[in-house]
Order: structure tokens, then sequence, then C-alpha cells
């Protein structure tokens, strides 16, 4: 790394490969960017898996301060980091929310992460037709014979990871009655908002709400809930918003958007 690159503040974003004009197909990648652009410090996305990683997940991020460089993994604890050390400002601060909004900010971030993600996840690796998607958006540049191999082995450790959490033993119609249930929460909470908390500007749970649309709206390996948000006005609206603000070179998800046919 570069002396001048080392004497200011610039972080190095580590997760799947993307294109530079689409969301990564990682929600959490994605909303790890997501504050990074909105807070507008020096980043940049480099490529790795899992196995590469620190704690065996992505996303993790090289954040360089202060003369020094420390590794950081998880999007919540990068976040965290960058808030604490005063590298970013937090955008709940600067909008001035309550404790009690940031503690509904938190309980809904949760639910997103941990429950709702969880589910339109297994929808990707555990429905055959999905899963296609899936592996060649993936795995799709990586050469014969490797690419069925790493696909297969890939596979079977997520599937074993969504199993173990506890979202793998329920059918697909239960987990998606799961998605259903999160979406008519989401669209009747930010129903006649701008934003979540109706502040000037984006908040916490704005860039997280916005980070999972972004990416579950980039990709066909999600139907079943990709179908409700594209037949939804305030959630459309929503992201279009936020892409428009945070990433105008998404021009196919703003495209895919407009095709929708909703906004109009």
């Amino acid at each position: 790394m570069s002396a001048e690159l080392e004497s200011r503040r610039h972080v190095v974003l580590w997760g799947f490969a993307k294109p530079p004009n689409a969301p990564s197909s990682s929600g959490f990648c994605q909303k790890l960017e997501a504050f990074l652009r909105f807070s507008g410090i020096s980043y940049e996305v480099g490529e790795t898996v899992p196995m590469k990683a620190p704690k065996g997940k992505v996303p993790f991020a090289d954040i360089t301060h202060d003369g020094k460089t420390v590794t950081i993994s998880d999007s919540h604890f990068i976040i965290r980091y960058l808030i604490e050390n005063e590298l970013i400002k937090d955008p709940d601060t600067v909008a001035g929310l309550t404790p009690a909004q940031k503690g509904e900010s938190r309980a809904w971030q949760a639910y997103i992460e941990e429950l709702l993600y969880s589910a339109i996840v297994r929808d990707r690796w555990y429905i055959d037709e999905n899963y296609a998607v899936t592996a060649e958006q993936n795995f799709g540049s990586i050469a014969w014979p490797m690419r069925p191999m790493i696909s297969w082995f890939f596979r079977r450790k997520v599937m074993k990871s969504i199993w173990n959490a506890g979202m793998g033993r329920h059918s697909q119609e239960e987990a998606q009655s799961l998605q259903k249930e999160a979406f008519e929460a989401l669209e009747a909470r930010m129903s006649g908002h701008l934003y979540f908390h109706d502040s000037e500007q984006p908040t916490c749970i704005d860039l997280i709400v916005y980070a999972f649309l972004a990416d579950t709206l980039a990709t066909n390996a999600n139907p079943y809930w990709a179908d409700m948000v594209l037949k939804n006005h305030t959630l459309l609206a929503f992201t279009k918003r936020m892409t428009t603000l945070l990433f105008p070179e998404y021009e196919p998800l703003l495209r895919r958007i407009e095709e929708a046919d909703v906004l109009n």
C-alpha cells in the first residue's frame, strides 16, 4: 500500500465479486457499501471468498487510518468501528433520532437480517431453479471443471448453515410465509414516508433496508420475494430514491424498477 494511502482514511471492503454497475450478491456486503458510499469515506471493493475471511464469512474490511491498518469482520462491527473511531458520522446521530427510535431501528435490523434475509437466502439455495441462477451469478466466471465442484461445495456448506440456523428446517411454504409477513410489515411501516423515521435524510435503518432490497431486486434467484416488491409502490419508490442518491451507476436495477411500471 502506498505511503499516500497509508496517510489517509481508506477502507477496502472484501466481499464476493460483483459487477461495477450492480449490487453485491450478498446483502451484508451491499449493506456495508451503502454505509461507505453514504458517509463519503474513501473506499474500494476487493474480491475474496469466505474461506479466506477471518471469520469464514464476508464482508470483512481493511481500515486504514492514523497511520495504521486494522482488519475488522462482520458488517455490523465494521460500521461500529468506523463510527466509534470517528471515521464516519453516525447517520442516526446526525438525524437526531431519539433512543426509542434507535431501539426501533435495531429491532427492525434484526428482523430483516436474521429472519427475512435468511428466508430469502433459503429460497436461493434450496430451490433448484433458484440455485441454478445463484450458481451462475456466483460461480459463472470460474473455469470448468472447477466450477461445478466449487458450486456443489458452496451449496452444501450454505444449506448446512441455513439448516443449523433453523430456517432450513422449515418447509418452502413456511419460509415463504415468513417472507410475506415481513413484506407486509415493512410495507406498512414505510408507507407514507420518504425515510423510515421521517428524517430529512437516510438513517441507519434506511441504509439497511435499502441494501437488502437492492440485493434482492438485482437477481432472479429469489422470485417469490422480488415479485411482491416489484408490485409495491412504497418499496419500489424507496429503492429507486436510494439508488439514485447512492448508486446511480446501478442502471440495470433502475431499469428493472421502471419496467415494473408501478411508479408511473
